[in-house]
């Protein structure tokens, strides 16, 4: 099994030492003592690859590009933001 596992390695919901891979089209419950990578971990994605897009969500990926371009919307619901949270 550890010749073709697919990349696509992620922790389970239920169980913190149970993984959830990909293998042969099918999602499949591993204990992750018995998972073995076969390729580097910097094989895994090519160089300048944004792993942003694996680990944060969209909105808050959208909120940071708006705010670097100087989003005169995004900077008003961040003051609003704090703003709420401070009167709390």
């Amino acid at each position: 099994m550890t010749s073709t596992i697919s990349k696509m390695i992620r922790p389970s919901l239920f169980s913190g030492i149970d993984v959830t891979i990909l293998f042969e089209d099918t999602f499949k419950e591993v204990h992750a003592n018995k998972l073995e990578l076969d390729i580097k971990a910097g094989d895994l994605y090519p160089e300048g690859y944004d792993l942003d897009t694996l680990f944060v969500s969209y909105k808050e990926r959208k909120l940071n590009h708006d705010l670097e371009r100087g989003s005169k919307k995004a900077l008003k619901n961040v003051a609003a933001d704090i703003r709420k949270k401070l009167g709390e």
